[in-house]
């Protein structure tokens, strides 16, 4: 077995989370609110939402679809999200 370089890498889960985290904020951002805005809107506490979006939490798939529901995401960015995840592993 060959040592890969960091260019080759196969993604880590935490890469994932991170990548979540990234659109979740983008997506908030986008309904104009702040996290503390946000929290008790959806349900959680301000700390939760600070941990996905900086990929420290892995949140539960009823949680995310609250979260995407609450923040009205269309199905089209969740597709896209799945699908530049998918093309991260190809690399």
């Amino acid at each position: 077995m060959s040592p890969k370089n960091s260019k080759t890498r196969e993604p880590r889960e935490e890469d994932h989370l991170k990548a979540l985290g990234v659109r979740v904020r983008k997506w908030r951002e986008q309904k104009g609110f702040t996290q503390e805005q946000f929290a008790p809107v959806v349900g959680f506490t301000r700390s939760y939402i600070t941990e996905i979006e900086t990929g420290k939490r892995n949140i539960s798939f009823l949680n995310l679809i609250k979260l995407l529901q609450t923040l009205e995401v269309d199905d089209r960015e969740v597709k896209q999200l799945l699908h530049d995840i998918y093309a991260e592993k190809e690399k």
